[in-house]
């Protein structure tokens, strides 16, 4: 999955990274507007034969502003709500991990997304990171552990086409990374999104003893 612009996973090219813009927002933006906000970058020139393209399928309403044109997704046209679905792949997707690390048998002390994934700027060939913090009453070889964090990656593939790759820690473990002020833990401050247990803001207050 582009998680950049989710929607180029059904819609690839142009026409789906424009639609995946106006989708998201309810203003009215001119084509230049719209060229800045769209991932990756493209001209203005090729942005506006786009719009001109979806105006004339209905999909996007074009209103006169000045010498200007103003531009509104179609809320009202009946692709309308599959298009917004795919607009918001990501927040599925992340809803999806959180329901399922949420109602594990041995539950995490802390799951988060971290990566690029979690800045919205992981493309199809990048790694879905997860971060998983094992109590430490709970050994690193118990079979329902493995078995959980073996499907969370299965489900977290198939769920994305993207390959997951998870980082465990144990409590104690965690604690010592925050203490020696590692690089990882800069980047977990910065950009993890929780998906179960414990947050980030909650956790990873650095420990002196």
């Amino acid at each position: 999955m582009q998680f950049s612009e989710p929607i180029s996973a059904a819609f690839p090219g142009l026409h789906g990274r424009v639609l995946g813009v106006l989708a998201r927002t309810e203003r009215a933006l001119t084509g230049r507007a719209v060229a800045g906000l769209v991932r990756p970058p493209a001209s203005t020139s090729g942005v506006q034969k786009v719009l001109d393209d979806l105006v004339r399928n209905g999909l996007v309403v074009a209103e006169p502003a000045g010498r200007a044109k103003l531009y509104t997704f179609n809320r009202d046209h009946v692709a309308a709500p599959a298009i917004g679905e795919l607009a918001n792949l990501r927040d599925l997707f992340l809803g999806r991990l959180r329901s399922e690390a949420e109602t594990w048998e041995v539950p995490a002390a802390s799951v988060w997304l971290f990566g690029s994934t979690s800045r919205g700027e992981g493309g199809p060939a990048s790694d879905v990171d997860i971060l998983v913090v094992r109590p430490d009453d709970v050994s690193d070889s118990d079979p329902r552990w493995l078995a959980q964090l073996e499907t969370l990656a299965g489900h977290a593939t198939r769920w994305s086409g993207n390959p997951c790759n998870i980082v465990e820690y144990s409590t104690a473990d965690l604690q010592r990374l925050i203490r020696r002020r590692e690089r990882l833990i800069t980047e977990l401050r910065r950009d993890a999104i929780p998906l179960a247990g414990a947050p980030p803001h909650q956790t990873l207050t650095r420990k002196i003893a």
